[in-house]
């Protein structure tokens, strides 16, 4: 037994730390240390006593005597009673035991919630350059429980950069529980930047690439972009959703850098980066009205159409400016992009197009646009030009007919049904099934008598629409459809 300087034995001091007042129990918790490796023993079985203040005061003197201590601490976390683990967990964290590390990763599967939580918080404290330790913590990201998962992921988070490599490798050979992993990685792997974006250029991959741009873009690391970018032209479309989704999520600064790419023809801009336009329009809108301006006609048509597709009203002006150009493609551009606002200011330029343009799909596409703003007036008039209108403008009209129901837009649906056309002959019975007059009736009964099945079966649709349409509304027609069938 080591020979102490103090007057007590170590049971009176034992005695004195149950029952003495504070003074008492401070002195005698001062003179246990004095005991050394003997005093190990007594002051863990205290570790499970009632009073919090008492337990409080043993881990204090266990870390005091850690260089004794360790072994029997560590031996305690497999101790029945949870409060002992508890406590035996704390006390190694505080002493940072690097020998407790094996022993504590059990514990984050423990039943009770406190030493689970207790156990992370001493691995955190603790640290590690250890490998395989960090490997095992690794693993409760796959245990079945959400509770050890939540708690590894935090002792991952909050160990920080030490477990970069063992997450890193982890992301990149399996397919479990990726999510949470970049998650992790993401949280602790800026410092580790230039190694990833290594990982970008040489990965091969597709799967493993596709973690790679997630992570990128989660970091939201503006060094990043510019190796990013010329993903967005990647052969697999999943990479490219993967690219503009990290676009996204870095944030404004990368409109600037895109847009130049696409302007010096490095890139070549594509429908998918729709999202990050609309995500960050107050920046891409005055981007893409410039880009209008090109020489390269293919970008002004993109142009033009994202600008309609953003619906953002300072491209209104641009776009209607457009009407004007040379080239009839841009033009069929601005005219269906202006049919994305409902806007009064593009019913003149677009019915000027409409009364003085020879190319039938630029009418067609202007005819369109005009439908969400125009007033029953300037569609009427429009109307009158079906019978000499190209067939694809034709197609546009009756669809405009429908929108403006009366007894002249039935007519031209009713003459609709005769053009040897099926698109049409279908637009002309969807149009009088929405006008649903007595007129329309017998005009779409007269279309059930036709050779052709598809014509037939959506007449047949049609006038049972129209018939139960009438008969919610209390309004006579016929009396049954089934007998006229």
């Amino acid at each position: 037994m080591t020979k102490a300087k103090t007057p007590h034995t170590i049971e009176q001091i034992m005695e004195n730390i149950q029952t003495g007042d504070d003074s008492i129990r401070n002195k005698a918790f001062e003179e246990i240390i004095e005991y050394g490796k003997d005093a190990i023993v007594p002051l863990i079985t205290l570790l499970s006593h009632p009073d919090e203040q008492i337990r409080d005061s043993v881990i204090w003197a266990l870390c005091e005597l850690k260089e004794h201590a360790g072994q029997a601490l560590i031996q305690e976390l497999s101790n029945k009673n949870p409060v002992i683990r508890e406590s035996a967990a704390f006390c190694l964290g505080i002493c940072k035991n690097p020998h407790a590390t094996k022993a504590l990763i059990p514990l984050l599967k423990d039943e009770n919630e406190k030493v689970r939580e207790t156990a992370a918080w001493s691995l955190v404290k603790i640290g590690y350059d250890d490998p395989q330790t960090v490997q095992e913590i690794v693993n409760c990201l796959y245990d079945d429980s959400i509770l050890v998962k939540d708690t590894a992921r935090w002792i991952l988070e909050h160990i920080g950069e030490p477990v970069f490599e063992a997450l890193l490798q982890q992301l990149l050979q399996s397919s479990r529980n990726i999510d949470d992993i970049i998650y992790i990685l993401a949280k602790i792997a800026s410092p580790q930047l230039d190694r990833l974006i290594n990982l970008l250029t040489i990965t091969r991959d597709i799967q493993q690439l596709s973690y790679i741009i997630q992570l990128l873009g989660m970091l939201r690391e503006p060094d990043a972009i510019q190796y990013l970018i010329p993903f967005v032209n990647h052969s697999n479309r999943q990479i490219i959703i993967i690219t503009i989704d990290a676009l996204i999520n870095i944030g404004e600064l990368t409109i600037e850098p895109l847009f130049e790419k696409i302007s010096d023809e490095t890139i070549f801009p594509i429908n998918e980066m729709m999202p990050l336009f609309i995500r960050y329009k107050k920046l891409s809108v005055p981007k893409l009205i410039e880009m209008m301006q090109s020489h390269n006609l293919s970008l002004r048509i993109f142009a033009a159409r994202s600008l309609g597709v953003i619906e953002d009203k300072r491209a209104i002006e641009h776009l209607i400016q457009g009407l004007s150009d040379p080239n009839p493609q841009f033009v069929e551009a601005c005219a269906r992009a202006l049919g994305a606002f409902s806007n009064r200011l593009i019913i003149k330029p677009l019915t000027d197009l409409i009364l003085n343009e020879n190319y039938p799909i630029i009418k067609s596409s202007a005819i369109y646009a005009l439908s969400k703003s125009i007033d029953s007036k300037t569609a009427h008039s429009l109307l009158t030009s079906f019978h000499d209108a190209p067939l694809i403008v034709k197609k546009r009209l009756i669809q405009l007919a429908s929108y403006f129901p009366s007894e002249e837009s039935e007519t031209l649906l009713q003459q609709a049904l005769n053009i040897d056309d099926e698109d049409c002959k279908m637009l002309a019975i969807q149009g009088l099934k929405h006008i649903g007059t007595d007129k329309s009736i017998d005009c779409v009964r007269s279309a059930i008598i036709n050779e052709n099945p598809f014509i037939s079966d959506e007449a047949r649709t049609a006038l049972k629409e129209i018939i139960e349409r009438k008969q919610r509304g209390n309004i006579k027609t016929l009396d049954n459809y089934d007998d006229f069938i």
